[in-house]
């Protein structure tokens, strides 16, 4: 059999795509290779936090050229906040020149290294320091401390963060993760954390803040006739206590849902206006600490408008996801915080089309995913609406200029048998702070949203003008003064203090509350007689 010229050109020409495919896939695992291990990066970082909340920083970065022709020409460090102030860098040989790129909460400082270090196992060591007021915050007597991680710190071989805090030491403490070592250096608490790339640091010291809140509601009624109208006291939760200072005019009663709120109830005549002002101190707790009056169980397969828990998109995600924590980092990690649309009127997208469209969402939309999601998995799960004090409301966004407030989810958690808040959004806009292991000092819960998904209206909804704000909250200057009286007429507990009473006897009463006390049937003439001769006969012959 004769081989052609053409049969040679179309053998050899196959054969010059195969070598130049495997050269290219060659060329591309090699640089890939290559790019991964073209440095070393030694990260060491130390924080100094002063009793005022002052932190001054300093970032040790070593980075060592692990191929002789390539060496670091530029560096970048990206980490959460836009009050840096401050800024020194320098290497070896002296200061160096940088750029800084603030927005929307992130500061990005570009560096150009103008002597760099060149060949195999050569070292540029950078140093970086600043100072900030935004990682710590002081609320009351308790100090929160939020140090979030660096953009590039997963790249690093080692990484050490050393964090100094000035006057906590005789303060309770949460540290979420968990240091390796502790030490004291005279008025300085001294934590050491090695490893630990991809988590932020939080410490929260202190025991509880007390707020002092004073809320404006209006009712109204244009009717014909007379109603009954109610609307919603921030409750007692797991999170927080209450204690009322004074309500004008006072409410007829305060009865409980099933969700734990303290429902306000009002006689109004017709087509009449009613405005109430409520003064009342919430004590808020950073984990679980208090009595939880509300009922643990919820029908997790309750049609409602936002969380569409059966939706098959949902059930499949859910599934996956499984537990309560992966939940909130899969929201966390996958949503996007709308910053323009707190200040607009933007109506509430529910759970289902904030997961099919994460992008621009707000924190009802994470709460709605969240709550969705958990109990689409059976797992039982709620909204709560309510208040975040922070100073810093870019990175803990809401809108304090009107009264558009705060959401995030709680879930039941069967081995603590507890109702457990977490907070995937400012778990997203602080740069990966954990609000999922334990919630912080400045949130306060208005109303919670279990067996329906929008009632009761929080603190700032019953009005008629939406620009004219009816919440102040401000940190108490002084401790409530508690009030326990009661009284019981005709065979009904009444409640006239200004906490809740919570015993075996009654249960649980709000302030205001009443509850109908259990009758003992009278006992008949025949076991009166046989009591009294069970007395004399254990008197007169008492047992050996």
């Amino acid at each position: 059999m004769s081989i052609g010229i053409c049969d040679i050109l179309i053998f050899m020409k196959k054969i010059f795509l195969i070598f130049l495919l495997f050269t290219c896939q060659f060329l591309l695992v090699t640089a890939k290779a290559s790019a991964i291990s073209e440095f070393s990066t030694n990260f060491n970082s130390l924080y100094i936090i002063s009793a005022s909340g002052k932190a001054n920083i300093t970032h040790t970065i070593i980075l060592k050229n692990n191929l002789a022709q390539v060496y670091a020409k530029d560096y970048a460090l990206t980490t959460t906040g836009d009050n840096i102030k401050n800024i020194t860098i320098s290497d070896e040989n002296g200061p160096i020149n940088y750029t800084v790129n603030t927005k929307k909460g992130v500061t990005i400082i570009s560096i150009k290294i103008t002597n760099p270090a060149i060949g195999k196992d050569k070292e540029k060591i950078l140093t970086i320091n600043y100072e900030t007021d935004a990682i710590a915050e002081i609320i009351g007597p308790t100090i929160t401390i939020n140090i979030p991680r660096l953009a590039r710190s997963n790249e690093a071989t080692s990484y050490t963060r050393v964090v100094k805090i000035e006057g906590v030491t005789n303060l309770p403490s949460i540290i979420y993760p968990k240091p390796s070592n502790f030490a004291l250096e005279g008025d300085f608490a001294v934590y050491t954390f090695a490893g630990h790339q991809n988590d932020s640091l939080s410490f929260l010291f202190g025991q509880s803040v007390t707020y002092k809140l004073n809320l404006n509601y209006e009712l109204r009624n244009k009717q014909l006739t007379a109603i009954e109208s109610e609307f919603a006291l921030p409750p007692d939760t797991a999170y927080q206590h209450i204690v009322i200072d004074n309500i004008t005019p006072p409410p007829q009663n305060i009865f409980l849902d099933n969700d734990g709120n303290w429902l306000a109830r009002y006689k109004l005549n017709s087509q009449t206006k009613l405005n109430i002002k409520a003064s009342l101190y919430a004590t808020v707790y950073p984990n679980p600490t208090l009595y939880d009056p509300s009922k643990n169980i919820i029908k997790n397969n309750l049609k409602n408008k936002y969380w569409d828990s059966n939706s098959s998109m949902i059930a499949d995600l859910s599934t996956r996801l499984k537990n309560p924590e992966n939940i909130y980092n899969y929201i966390k990690d996958n949503f996007t915080y709308n910053y323009n649309g707190i200040n607009s009127s933007e109506s509430r997208k529910g759970a289902l089309v904030a997961l099919t469209i994460p992008t621009n969402v707000l924190c009802t939309e994470f709460t709605d995913a969240f709550v969705a999601l958990a109990r689409s998995a059976n797992i039982e799960s709620r909204e709560i609406n309510g208040y975040g004090f922070t100073k810093n409301s870019l990175l803990q966004p809401q809108n304090v200029t009107t009264d558009i407030l705060h959401a995030w989810p709680e879930y039941f958690d069967e081995s603590k048998k507890a109702w457990i808040s977490v907070d995937p959004t400012w778990g997203n806009t602080t740069g990966g702070i954990d609000y999922f292991h334990k919630l912080d000092f400045s949130h306060i819960a208005f109303v919670r949203h279990g067996e329906e998904d929008s009632y009761p209206l929080p603190a700032g909804a019953y009005k008629t003008n939406s620009t004219v704000k009816s919440i102040d909250i401000q940190v108490a200057q002084s401790d409530p003064q508690e009030n326990t009286s009661s009284e019981i007429k005709n065979d009904i507990f009444y409640n006239t203090g200004n906490v809740a009473i919570q015993n075996d006897t009654v249960g649980y009463v709000p302030p205001y509350g009443s509850v109908k006390l259990l009758s003992h049937k009278p006992l008949s003439l025949y076991d009166k007689i046989k009591n009294i001769c069970a007395k004399l006969f254990s008197k007169f012959y008492p047992q050996q």
